[in-house]
């Protein structure tokens, strides 16, 4: 299977001049490869934000900018974020598919799961209080609560993250093995639905 992915926009990096590729047209922040720079896209340009923290390389079956295919659909992975959560850390994947639909994938210990950012429709007041084995609607159970903490980036992303940078989270489950994911952020809650995906179902683009 092959799918070629097209590059939406190219910019020069502020700090280095090189070329950097974007295969989102809502790309947010970005990573030089060369310099490593932190970069900033602003509908007026682009600007150095300063150097980025350098994630160190971790065995993994996703890969920066190297295409993979889950259940007949190509995906290209645009970037990534680390977070640690006291007993270990997690990764998130910002991806692609071929018809230019975004998805997070999470990929923790082995565990993956593809989320889609939905409509929050919890008040804050209501995630402050929620605790593990609440309920909440449509069936949904709180089955953990934590504090996440950014590590660092690399590739582009949709949003802006700092190293160091904290926020709250719930995982929910709910019917036929769907997850949730709600995330306290600045006062504004960001909520993800989405289902567990087996490692053993992703295969590369050829």
């Amino acid at each position: 299977m092959s799918k070629k992915f097209t590059v939406e926009k190219e910019i020069h990096c502020p700090q280095c001049g090189v070329l950097l590729p974007l295969y989102f047209k809502y790309t947010k922040l970005i990573q030089c490869d060369s310099c490593k720079s932190t970069i900033f896209l602003e509908d007026e340009g682009s600007r150095v934000a300063g150097d980025s923290s350098v994630l160190s390389e971790e065995p993994s079956i996703i890969v920066l900018n190297q295409a993979f295919f889950y259940q007949q659909t190509s995906y290209i992975p645009i970037g990534v974020i680390r977070y640690s959560y006291g007993r270990g850390y997690w990764e998130e994947w910002w991806i692609k598919d071929s018809s230019s639909n975004a998805y997070w994938l999470s990929v923790d210990e082995g565990d993956l799961v593809l989320q889609q950012e939905t409509d929050t429709l919890l008040s804050l007041e209501a995630f402050d209080t929620l605790y593990v084995n609440d309920s909440i609607q449509d069936g949904w159970i709180v089955t953990e609560k934590g504090v996440a903490t950014c590590e660092g980036f690399s590739g582009a992303l949709p949003k802006v993250v700092k190293k160091g940078s904290q926020y709250h989270y719930l995982h929910l489950s709910g019917k036929d093995g769907k997850l949730q994911t709600i995330e306290k952020v600045d006062n504004n809650l960001e909520t993800y639905i989405g289902e567990w995906i087996s490692p053993f179902d992703i295969g590369k683009v050829f």
